[in-house]
């Protein structure tokens, strides 16, 4: 296959995985506001406290829709410096989640003894004041109504005020048997572990396409040249240069500016050779003797 075609696939592959890991953000968005909301109505009976993990998923859903919009647009102009840097904060947040999902089951497990704790002093407070037990808008008598619970461990709890009427079965009369406090720290060890199981979903979900970017960010290196001796060398393609020819009224202003320049710059005096006579005297030369043939005697 063709770079050019494998490039296009992979950009694709990308784009998809993009759009998953939008679903996976604004799922995380509408679930952590979702169980933020339900926590919120009582979360004064534990002094607001275990309010954090649900804040924080709703941050990573908007931290995903951030990414989404990053990589979509690296992915479109083909930038690879981009793209690598998607990638990096892709796995940043996967191995966040995770954590965050640790985190979450920690809470669930410690939750029990400090939410006890605050049920207990904020029920002591709600039948030690007149009248309140009649008061609709109360969070105990809406607690009670809502999950059909009476008192913190039993309707043995208003022995000496007397049972409310949130205490009672709209339906058929009966007072609930089951105490709020169990009921209640057992729907926040739920909502933690929904807060868990909905992290590491996430985070499973967006670890499946990190190497579709990853072979996105190999593809677009600088192709390379396949010598016969087997090395690599990166194929540089050199741009040529067009000679334009000059027409005649720019070259005549350049002849014109190249005489003036000519001109103004000053004449200097060629340098004169002086020949030295030398100290020492001339050599004679040698005398030419005429050659004499001697007659021959026969």
């Amino acid at each position: 296959m063709r770079l050019s075609a494998r490039i296009k696939c992979f950009r694709y592959l990308v784009y998809a995985y993009i759009v998953l890991i939008s679903i996976c953000g604004g799922a995380q968005l509408v679930i952590g506001a979702f169980l933020l909301w339900t926590h919120r109505q009582y979360s004064t009976l534990v002094n607001d406290m275990f309010c954090e993990p649900f804040g924080v998923l709703i941050a990573l859903g908007l931290v995903s829709q951030l990414l989404c919009y990053f990589g979509w647009t690296s992915t479109s102009k083909k930038h690879r410096c981009y793209l690598g840097t998607f990638s990096a904060f892709l796995v940043i947040l996967i191995v966040a989640q995770f954590l965050i999902s640790g985190w979450a089951i920690a809470t669930k497990t410690q939750l029990i003894t400090p939410a006890e704790l605050a049920i207990e002093a904020n029920f002591g407070q709600f039948i030690a004041l007149d009248g309140v037990s009649n008061d609709q808008t109360h969070i105990w008598n809406r607690l009670q109504r809502d999950i059909q619970c009476c008192g913190v461990n039993g309707i043995h709890d208003y022995k000496k005020v007397g049972v409310p009427w949130s205490c009672y079965d709209p339906i058929n009369s009966k007072v609930y048997s089951a105490g709020c406090m169990h009921m209640f720290v057992k729907s926040i060890e739920v909502n933690m572990i929904r807060v868990a199981l909905v992290a590491i979903a996430a985070a499973l979900i967006q670890s499946l396409g990190i190497f579709c970017v990853i072979q996105l960010v190999m593809l677009l290196k600088k192709p390379k040249l396949m010598l016969p001796i087997g090395d690599n060398h990166s194929l540089r393609v050199k741009r040529t240069r067009e000679l334009v020819p000059l027409s005649s009224e720019t070259a005549t202003t350049s002849s014109a500016h190249a005489h003036t320049m000519a001109s103004t710059i000053p004449t200097m005096p060629m340098p004169t050779m002086s020949i030295h006579s030398s100290t020492k005297p001339p050599i004679a030369a040698k005398p030419i003797v005429p050659k004499i043939e001697h007659p021959i005697i026969k």
